[in-house]
């Protein structure tokens, strides 16, 4: 038995029920353009020392919030991103370049 509920997939078979955000995360690398990206094992956010301003340029907030948003529902599924993606949203009110670039390696 397969379902689509609240954007997870969910199997059920006499060996038990398996549920899975993939088709989701695969939706949100198709959003923001970055389908053909290289696959990290651990996301390194909270090595990064993140500042307000490092110089890069300003990004659109709006993007930069909608990933972050994105992060934070995928991140129920997945406590390995969710400590990064709550980093990241501490800098939602004024993005950088620096900020979206971390947002896409969780991604």
């Amino acid at each position: 038995l397969d379902v689509l509920f609240l954007r997870m997939a969910i199997t059920q078979n006499t060996k038990g029920t398996l549920i899975s955000q993939k088709k989701y995360a695969t939706e949100i690398l198709k959003k923001f353009s970055i389908e053909k990206c290289k696959v990290v094992s651990i996301p390194e956010v909270q090595r990064q020392k993140l500042q307000k301003n490092d110089g890069t340029m300003s990004v659109d907030p709006s993007i930069f919030r909608s990933m972050i948003g994105s992060l934070l529902y995928l991140s129920v599924m997945r406590p390995d991103i969710m400590y990064p993606t709550s980093v990241l949203s501490k800098f939602m009110n004024m993005p950088i370049g620096s900020h979206l670039k971390a947002a896409k390696r969780i991604l």
